[in-house]
């Protein structure tokens, strides 16, 4: 077990989704910590108390008790709610508590809530996770960290229940540009199988299992290929509860936004962008974002 720092006591944790409920529950079973949790739902709630967790009736609530609170939400306007205001966090934590966001939000909120974090007497941490809902159960997520040394420093120790692979990018936001970056990467790469699978099953010449088999040996192997495309995409399965298609669009929304006010054109992320709003209009908002290949191969007999 990783020895924590001495002056964290306890934890927090707002936010008990898909990947949340996973990472709060790691937290409760590796630090050897008190975690306090909270969430709209009542059930989610439950699940970890049943672990061991002790419940809060709101986020300010667990933000006045503990010394490092965790967030994970949908995104920046969800962590802006919970974070700002009289009633939120910032305003309810005592001098000196760390909080640390493992969502995934624009680079501009990231820096925005840093500053008001210091001007709180706090210190902030934007720390977005990659990978999946089973690396978030494993604890073997990789994160990209935005953060001052020292509140980096502090809570490394706890970062490492949740995540294998740490990179501590820079000051708030580059954890956030990084993250975004990945993304974009991952679902372009997303973009591109779905095709090359709808012009393997268009064309009648190869068996898709075999084709796809072929560009595994090839240099379109790849971490997506054996991911998304063999667990998703081949199969056609586009399971609701996973990481959905308007959650990616929102993230490649926030670096598409970045790009505008760095004065950047992406345009295979406009047209990703683009795709997951059309499979997004089509009810398919909630599946797994590997659900544009329905919109791609439905295109095609246009």
């Amino acid at each position: 077990m990783t020895p924590e720092p001495r002056d964290i006591h306890e934890i927090g944790f707002i936010g008990l989704g898909a990947m949340g409920s996973a990472q709060a529950g790691n937290l409760l079973r590796r630090s050897g910590l008190p975690v306090r949790v909270f969430d709209a739902s009542p059930d989610a709630v439950q699940q970890l108390v049943d672990q061991g967790a002790s419940p809060a009736g709101s986020a300010a609530e667990v933000a006045a008790q503990v010394d490092v609170v965790f967030l994970s939400l949908p995104g920046g306007p969800q962590v802006e709610s919970v974070l700002l205001g009289d009633e939120g966090v910032f305003a309810a934590a005592r001098p000196g508590t760390v909080v640390v966001d493992l969502s995934t939000i624009a680079v501009s909120t990231a820096r925005s809530v840093g500053a008001e974090a210091e001007n709180a007497g706090v210190a902030f941490v934007d720390a977005p996770v990659a990978r999946t809902r089973q690396a978030a159960i494993e604890g073997t997520l990789s994160m990209t960290v935005g953060a001052g040394e020292a509140a980096y420093a502090r809570v490394e120790p706890l970062l490492q229940h949740l995540a294998s692979d740490i990179t501590h990018c820079g000051p708030n936001g580059a954890g956030s540009l990084i993250k975004l970056v990945n993304n974009m990467v991952v679902f372009e790469t997303v973009v591109a199988l779905a095709e090359a699978l709808t012009v393997i099953r268009r064309s009648g010449l190869v068996d898709e299992q075999l084709g796809f088999e072929a560009l595994a040996q090839g240099s379109a192997a790849s971490f997506v290929l054996e991911s998304h495309g063999r667990r998703a995409l081949l199969p056609d399965v586009h399971e609701e509860g996973q990481f959905p298609t308007e959650y990616m669009r929102k993230d490649l929304s926030y670096i598409l936004q970045l790009a505008a006010e760095i004065d950047t054109s992406l345009p295979s992320a406009r047209l990703a962008h683009d795709l997951l709003g059309e499979a997004v209009e089509r009810g398919l908002g909630a599946s797994y974002h590997t659900a544009v290949v329905r919109v791609i191969e439905q295109e095609q007999r246009l």
